[in-house]
């Protein structure tokens, strides 16, 4: 028994005229009928009754069994709808993943465009940590991370780069600091400070930092929130290392101002991340195109 003749009874059922199955189905009615004639054998009993005169009509058997056929025969066209609609990057599923930087700060306008572009796409978006992103890729929960880390290597991952995501001096608009022409690394340990999480990459990168121009901030404050550090720099309540895209908003405004990190040598990059033998539907291959499009990418890491 095989899909062809299963397309052949059903079709035969529903237009009971061997010549108008066979031009559904673009094959010869001789064919047509080998093939009913097969699936007869194959199957041990009789599914038409030949004892009526009205050609085609089933027996009981036959109608228990085109009840299943016609269900198997709906089954594969849908599945062929859906594969044509995948050809066709009109419509699929996306499990995206992003650490909070990329999912508050860099993901919204692009991923209002894709769905714009690609309206029967449906997103799902994972906010986490950047580590357990990793995990969630690497383990088939997800298809893709975006994720903000230093120097990233993985044996059993794809690494695309796409942008820098360099850290930054952020403070009021009107500190002292801000139209000084040369900031050195020794004259910010006269000012309080506020700092990421502990455990936060940029964290890290600020302690690596510290450490290279033998200098110790002044930390008030460690908060999780980049919102609530922003807020609190807004009132003048310190100084705040940041990641550069988390704050042009505020700084475009004018309610907070910019500075180079001095001596600083960026190691912070936004990424792209899958498996190295992730299944690329054309839908995820024309996300992956469109991201790296739009941020075009710096180098390729694999």
């Amino acid at each position: 028994m095989n899909l062809q003749q299963l397309k052949v009874f059903v079709q035969t059922v529903q237009l009971g005229k061997l010549s108008v199955v066979a031009e559904q189905l673009n094959i010869k009615q001789p064919t047509v009928t080998f093939h009913l004639k097969s699936l007869q054998e194959k199957i041990g009993v009789p599914l038409f009754d030949d004892t009526q005169s009205k050609p085609w009509l089933l027996t009981d058997a036959g109608k228990d069994f085109y009840y299943y056929a016609l269900k198997i025969v709906h089954l594969l066209e849908e599945s062929e709808q859906v594969i044509d609609q995948y050809r066709n990057n009109k419509k699929g599923k996306l499990q995206l993943g992003a650490s909070q930087i990329t999912a508050s700060y860099l993901l919204p306008p692009v991923l209002a465009q894709f769905q714009k572009e690609n309206e029967e796409v449906y997103i799902s978006l994972d906010v986490n940590k950047t580590p357990l992103i990793i995990d969630k890729v690497k383990s088939y929960e997800l298809d893709l991370g975006i994720i903000a880390f230093g120097d990233l290597y993985d044996r059993d991952l794809s690494v695309e780069r796409l942008i820098e995501d360099e850290l930054v001096l952020v403070m009021h608009p009107e500190h002292p600091l801000g139209n000084q022409e040369i900031i050195a690394p020794e004259d910010l340990t006269n000012y309080p400070f506020m700092l990421l999480e502990r455990k936060s990459v940029s964290h890290l990168l600020a302690d690596k930092w510290m450490y290279a121009n033998k200098i110790e901030l002044n930390v008030k404050m460690e908060i999780g929130s980049i919102e609530t550090i922003k807020a609190a720099v807004e009132i003048d309540s310190g100084l705040a290392i940041l990641p550069k895209i988390t704050v042009e908003k505020e700084q475009n405004e004018g309610r907070l101002k910019i500075r180079p990190l001095p001596n600083y040598e960026n190691e912070k990059h936004i990424y792209l991340i899958y498996r190295n033998e992730q299944h690329m539907n054309p839908m995820l291959q024309t996300f992956i195109n469109y991201f790296k499009e739009m941020f075009k990418p710096l180098v390729g890491v694999n």
